[in-house]
């Protein structure tokens, strides 16, 4: 099976004909309660052009939504419309818009704003068609930098979220307010229920306290006493942000889905996407290009990963479940608690694809090691990270070409710094609430909008995870993967003679050693007469 090229790999046509991609016609044949609660409505969408907000995107238009507003800014010089128009052409997550362009344009329109910004930067004309269409708001803007500073987290993830709620409020047709947080934001506790945590500061006083303080530095000294006990400002700007939505659950009907870490997708619309080195994608395609050598984990641990495409689905089928049910406590924890895999597992399953799969544009071969001892960790850096990049640049400067590899591994490092918080605690997610609402899903909706925990087989989603991280972020063709592997070969080859070169000087200055420690006879019993 591995073997194979496989279908899901090879052009979106090839796809299609081979049955990986549920057409729009085969997913409206069916009557759809849920697929029902989103026809014809307008959807207000932040966060549209980040990974989640594509595949949200993608799902709306097959649900047949009458608009979804796009809450976008201006970067780089680039426009709003361009940059929607360059994620249409650019991402495969979008598999119909080639077929059918009008599909999309014809039902998304940009509202030009920053959910950075007071306000949200959006216009007068923008914010009055927002108020007088919007049913649904789905809130999936954040900052996920999780060493960005105080002043910007709390900027955009809780200001943000509280600007959106003034407007929120004034939507007259308002069914509900979905706000995707993390299910991190409470990682302070060892068991996290399906409820609402009041934190020990008030996010309004925060606010205030970040828009008049001047000095930077001087907030960011305080700011790093605020955070504790949580691990980042992105988990501590996110539990803030679930206080400030609490507090309108009397004005609106809200839900808050707490998803667990976001990898590729296990199936819907395609297998194995994904957009961003974030999380576990960065360890993946570290280990696969032979960059990431060694890591602080403990692979017997739980690992707190789920698929993209569970967390969209259960976001839609729990928003769905919230407007018809306004007055319950509607938090979900969306998490893999009732169907888990180890960090151990995930990493067997992924090496299980060395001679299988390759890169081409890898440093060297994978050699994926792992301790649950930090500065085990931090010493064996040196070896398997540091001196090899500084022989890396050497050949480099050698050749005339600018040195990188170094530079590179300081990004390395301070990227396995700040998943290490995650990948050496173990957290337990209560899924009550969650396990309820999808077992109350009608069977079409279950097969329209899967997102039962129980049903993804880990082995399988290792296997596509590790082929969509070099197909869509790596950016390799799975019809170079042939190539990729007579690569792999004599890089392996060559790996191997190393070794052998290395454990002989090993042996050879060992024996020296035990020798001039007056160990008797030692030649004689290893049947030698001269040491090389």
């Amino acid at each position: 099976l591995s073997a194979r090229i496989d279908s899901h790999f090879l052009l979106q046509g090839e796809r299609r004909k081979r049955g990986q991609i549920m057409s729009l016609e085969e997913f409206n044949a069916n009557k759809s309660p849920v697929k029902d609660f989103y026809h014809g409505k307008t959807v207000l969408l932040t966060g549209g052009s980040g990974f989640l907000g594509k595949l949200f995107i993608e799902k709306l238009i097959k649900c047949g939504v009458r608009e979804i507003l796009l809450l976008l800014r201006s970067k780089k010089g680039v426009s709003p419309e361009e940059r929607l128009h360059a994620l249409l052409k650019k991402e495969a997550v979008f598999v119909n818009y080639q077929q059918q362009p009008e599909l999309y344009l014809d039902r998304l329109k940009v509202i030009e704003g920053d959910i950075s910004r007071p306000g949200l930067a959006i216009s007068n004309d923008d914010l009055d068609y927002v108020i007088k269409h919007t049913n649904i708001v789905l809130h999936s803007a954040a900052d996920v930098r999780f060493d960005e500073s105080m002043k910007e987290s709390v900027e955009t993830n809780v200001r943000g979220t509280d600007h959106l709620l003034n407007i929120a409020e004034k939507c007259a047709n308002l069914e509900v307010f979905v706000y995707v947080s993390s299910a991190f934001s409470q990682c302070i506790k060892e068991s996290v229920e399906e409820k609402f945590y009041t934190p020990n500061i008030d996010p309004l006083e925060l606010i205030k306290m970040m828009e008049n303080e001047p000095r930077l530095d001087e907030l960011e000294a305080v700011s790093k006493k605020m955070v504790e006990p949580w691990p980042n400002t992105y988990s501590f700007t996110k539990a803030l942000a679930e206080e400030v939505v609490r507090r309108r659950r009397d004005k609106m009907p809200i839900a808050i889905v707490r998803p667990s870490i976001v990898t590729s997708t296990y199936a819907d619309p395609i297998v194995g996407w994904t957009d961003n080195f974030y999380g576990f994608n960065g360890v993946v395609s570290g280990a696969g290009t032979g960059v990431l050598r060694i890591f602080h984990i403990r692979d017997e641990y739980k690992a707190d990963i789920i698929p993209a495409d569970i967390v969209i689905n259960g976001t839609l089928v729990a928003a769905h479940y919230a407007a018809k049910h306004p007055t319950e406590e509607n938090v979900f924890n969306c998490t893999m608690d009732e169907n888990h895999t180890t960090w151990g597992d995930i990493r067997n399953d992924c090496l299980s694809q060395k001679g299988v799969v390759a890169v081409k544009k890898s440093l060297w071969i994978p050699t994926y090691n792992t301790t649950r001892y930090y500065y085990v960790a931090s010493f064996l850096q040196v070896f398997y990270h540091l001196i090899p990049a500084v022989f890396f640049d050497l050949v480099m400067r050698c050749r005339g070409e600018k040195p990188q590899i170094l530079r590179l591994y300081r990004k390395v490092h301070r990227f396995s710094d700040v998943l290490r918080f995650f990948t050496n605690h173990q957290f337990q997610f209560a899924t009550k609430r969650m396990r309820q609402v999808v077992d109350g899903m009608e069977i079409v909706d279950r097969h329209l909008f899967p997102c039962d925990m129980k049903s993804v087989v880990w082995s399988k989603f290792g296997v596509n995870h590790i082929r969509g991280c070099r197909v869509y972020l790596l950016g390799e063709p799975w019809d170079t993967n042939e190539e990729a592997l007579q690569i792999y070969r004599r890089r392996r080859l060559i790996h191997l003679l190393m070794l052998g070169v290395i454990y002989s000087m090993y042996v050879v200055v060992g024996l020296r050693l035990l020798e001039a420690a007056g160990v008797p006879d030692l030649r004689s019993f290893l049947g030698c007469t001269q040491f090389a």
